[in-house]
C-alpha cells in the first residue's frame, strides 16, 4: 500500500463520520487567518482549545498556582487555562503583543488579569528566574528554539518539583530523509527540528526527569483532518468566495499540513509529549 493510503483513508473516514454543524453566519473570509479558522483565534495547535486542556490536564495547576506557557498561540492558549483552571499564566509567544499595565481603578476593584503576555526569543530564550510552578511548552522549536538552550533556561524560571509537559516534533533518529522534508521546512517557515536523541539528552541535562513520553502522532492527524474537513464544508456553504490571494494562502496552509502529516506518518518526524518534572 503506498505510503498516502492511510492519510487517504483517515480524510475519509473522517468526512464520514459526524462533524460539528456549521457556524450559523458565513465564514468571515476578508480575514485571511486561516489558522485562526482551523484552531480557533490565536491558537496553533490542531484539536483548539480541547487539545489545549488536554495537555493543561496533566499539570496540577489551580488558583494557587503559576504557569509558564511558551509557543506559537502561548497568549489564546493562555487564556483558554487561567479561565478552567484559574492558574496564573506567563505566556511567552514570538507573535504576541505584551500585556499592557492595567489602568487605575477608582471605587469597585477589577477582577485581576491572570494572563501576562509578552514576546520571547527563541534563539536566545530567557524568562523570569524562580516565578512559576509549572511549565506548558507548545512546539517551541518550530520557531528555532533550540533543546540545550530552551530547557536550562525554562528550568531556570521553575520552582523546586516544578513539573512540565513538552509538545513538538522531533527528528526520528536514523530515518531516511524525506524528499517533501525541505519543501516543508519551507512551507512552514521553520529550521529542521532536532533529532529525538538531542531532545532527550537536553531535557535530562536541564534537570528535568521524566515520567511519560507519549507520541502524539495519530491523534495530530485526526485533529488535522477533522479541522480541514469542517473548514472546507463552511467555505462551500458560505456566500462569500475567498479572493485569489486568500485562495492561495488556503492552498500553501493545506500543503503545509499535508506535508507535516506523511513526514509523520513515513516516520521521519515524531509528534512527542513529555511529561516531567524538576529534579
Amino acid at each position: 500500500m503506498p505510503a498516502s493510503a492511510p492519510l487517504v483513508a483517515a480524510s475519509r473516514s473522517v468526512a464520514q463520520a459526524p462533524a460539528a454543524p456549521p457556524p450559523q453566519s458565513p465564514l468571515p473570509i476578508e480575514q485571511p487567518a486561516w489558522g485562526d479558522h482551523l484552531w480557533g483565534a490565536g491558537l496553533a495547535t490542531p484539536g483548539g482549545a480541547e487539545a489545549i486542556m488536554r495537555l493543561a490536564a496533566l499539570l496540577p495547576l489551580s488558583p494557587a498556582t503559576t504557569l509558564l506557557l511558551v509557543g506559537r498561540g502561548a497568549t489564546a492558549a493562555g487564556n483558554i487555562v487561567a479561565e478552567a483552571r484559574g492558574a496564573w499564566v506567563a505566556a511567552h509567544d514570538t507573535e504576541a503583543e505584551p500585556t499592557p499595565p492595567p489602568p487605575p481603578t477608582i471605587g469597585r476593584r477589577e477582577p485581576p488579569q491572570r494572563v501576562e503576555a509578552a514576546k520571547w526569543t527563541p534563539i536566545a530564550p530567557s524568562f523570569r528566574q524562580g516565578r512559576q510552578n509549572h511549565a506548558l511548552l507548545l512546539e517551541p522549536f518550530r520557531d528555532g528554539a533550540a533543546p540545550p538552550r530552551l530547557l536550562p533556561a525554562v528550568a531556570a524560571a521553575l520552582r523546586p518539583g516544578a513539573q512540565i509537559v513538552l509538545f513538538d516534533l522531533v527528528a526520528r533518529d536514523g530515518a531516511a530523509i524525506d524528499p517533501g522534508h525541505s519543501r516543508w521546512l519551507r512551507m512552514e517557515r521553520r529550521g529542521s527540528p532536532p533529532s529525538e536523541r538531542a531532545a532527550v539528552a537536553a531535557f535530562s541535562a536541564a534537570g528535568f526527569q521524566t515520567h511519560v513520553v507519549q507520541d502524539e502522532g495519530a491523534a495530530h492527524a485526526a485533529a488535522v483532518l477533522q479541522a480541514w474537513t469542517r473548514l472546507l464544508r463552511v467555505l462551500s456553504e458560505s456566500p462569500s468566495r475567498p479572493t485569489r490571494l486568500q485562495a492561495a494562502a488556503l492552498v500553501a496552509e493545506a500543503e503545509a499540513w499535508l506535508l507535516r502529516l506523511r513526514l509523520i506518518e513515513s516516520g521521519a518526524l515524531r509528534l512527542l509529549r513529555w511529561h516531567g518534572s524538576l529534579r
